[in-house]
């Protein structure tokens, strides 16, 4: 199992043979060393990047939870004489809604980093795999996302430096946690083969540059 026949280079020699083993990712650097780089091989599969993406969009549902208290804390301002029921049906509207745009916004700019990130490899890496390449820069905004919803829900509040109901919408607002972004980018560059750091440095920078120059040319 697993083996399979090489016909040797002349037909009176034995048959060699070659395992197809899954062996992990071996990178060799500039100066003749080898090493591991980057995210695992397994994290940035198939199976890998849809992990990833379905564990980043019910991180979005969870960090959107705060949310629900206050919209219904809004209703209940401006509609201070409506039922008790329609203001939880309103709620449970409202909060769908804000739900869904958070998960197709996290989703949108995954892809778009993703195949922002894929391009400029390819730009200083011809022969990289561009797919893989898509996948390991959408796993860096994974990593990212998380990240930062993580802070904003568990360390903000405690320090009265934000409001957990803010986690979300803090993913598009320029501050402090893009050096995060900046490591994952770096990171997910030096994950491809013929990528050495001046240019990983170079796309994370870049990227990380555009990212924030379009969420400043938002409105607000």
């Amino acid at each position: 199992m697993g083996e399979h026949i090489v016909a040797g280079s002349r037909g009176g020699s034995l048959p060699t043979y070659e395992t197809d083993t899954k062996r992990p990712l071996v990178v060799s650097s500039a100066d003749g060393r080898t090493g591991f780089r980057g995210f695992p091989p397994r994290l940035v599969d198939r199976r890998g990047h849809a992990l990833s993406i379905a564990i980043v969009l019910l991180g979005t549902v969870a960090a959107s939870l705060p949310l629900w208290s206050r919209i219904r804390a809004q209703i209940g301002v401006r509609l201070p004489e409506a039922p008790e029921g329609s203001v939880e049906i309103g709620t449970a509207i409202g909060w769908g809604t804000a739900v869904l745009a958070n998960m197709a916004t996290v989703g949108v700019l995954g892809v778009l980093l993703g195949v922002v990130g894929a391009l400029a490899v390819r730009w200083v890496a011809p022969r990289s795999d561009f797919t893989r390449v898509r996948r390991t820069f959408t796993f860096a905004w994974v990593v990212f996302v998380l990240v930062k919803l993580a802070g904003w829900c568990l360390v903000m509040p405690p320090l009265s430096w934000g409001e957990a109901a803010d986690a979300v919408p803090a993913l598009t607002r320029v501050d402090a946690w893009l050096v995060v972004l900046f490591t994952a980018l770096l990171w997910a560059a030096r994950s491809v083969p013929d990528v050495a750091w001046p240019r990983a440095v170079v796309i994370a920078a870049s990227i990380t540059a555009l990212y924030s120059s379009t969420l400043l040319l938002l409105p607000a």
